[in-house]
């Protein structure tokens, strides 16, 4: 195991217990991935990375049959605690213990961007999914015409010289089409989507940054640039009236191609 995936592992074990907790983000994108794909009753499914199950409830909700697995033990213990119904399992997600040809479809939810290797993953979802399988993934986007959120890429950008080389953020850009076309997979195909979150008060912004991936950044800087982070963050918040915020996902959609 690579420092980065440990280091990513260590993590989301910590964050497991307030994981989606704090405002539905995962579970809200989950619900538009599996909307898209519109799985059959009875498809047998991988959720590779599933976290707190977002998207396993999401497949089961649709009839599918779903085995869920991820790096993260305090995951898996949460995952199987909150849908007894899927098969639960601490598995790497570069080296996927099934024998091939066993799914219909693989999904994965804002993980393939935080992998030491996609390209590896990727090989590895082509071996177990039967012919003509289906391997679809999120990855986080760009919102448009979302001026008054601007700062808050902005104060990432402001505060990233005081990380430390090699910490804060775990996700590396991904191209999706890329990754599907030379792995062996065809009928490719790619849509954004989005969702408007309510915020109530800062306080639980704040909460949710601490929440997810975006805790590794913060937990990086100094005490007092993260003091100064913080206070940036709250202050911006303080000038948005109604408190939405609007996120958006890439989801990427690929077939099993045995020619």
């Amino acid at each position: 195991m690579s420092e980065h995936t440990a280091r990513a592992v260590r993590l989301f074990d910590e964050l497991a217990a307030d994981y989606d907790e704090v405002l539905p983000f995962f579970r809200g994108f989950a619900k538009l991935h599996v909307d898209w794909l519109d799985p059959q009753p009875g498809t047998v499914a991988l959720d590779l990375g599933a976290g707190s199950g977002p998207l396993t409830g999401a497949l089961l909700d649709r009839g599918c049959t779903v085995t869920a697995v991820d790096a993260a033990p305090a995951m898996v213990a949460k995952l199987a605690r909150l849908h007894p119904t899927a098969q639960t399992q601490v598995m790497d997600a570069h080296h996927l213990d099934f024998p091939d040809a066993t799914f219909d479809l693989v999904c994965a939810g804002f993980v393939v961007h935080l992998l030491d290797d996609p390209a590896a993953t990727a090989a590895e979802v082509h071996r177990v999914l039967r012919p003509g399988g289906i391997f679809s993934f999120s990855t986080p986007s760009d919102v448009d015409n979302a001026p008054e959120w601007d700062f808050y890429g902005a104060v990432f950008r402001e505060y990233q010289p005081y990380i430390p080389a090699g910490k804060g953020r775990l996700g590396r850009p991904l191209d999706g089409e890329h990754l599907l076309a030379t792995t062996a997979f065809d009928q490719l195909a790619q849509t954004t989507v989005t969702q408007h979150i309510p915020i109530p008060d800062p306080d639980t912004f704040w909460n949710w940054a601490l929440s997810h991936g975006s805790r590794a950044f913060i937990d990086a800087l100094p005490p007092q640039q993260r003091a100064e982070f913080e206070s940036r963050v709250r202050q911006e918040l303080a000038t948005i009236t109604p408190t939405t915020h609007p996120t958006a996902a890439t989801l990427n959609r690929g077939r099993r191609d045995d020619c």
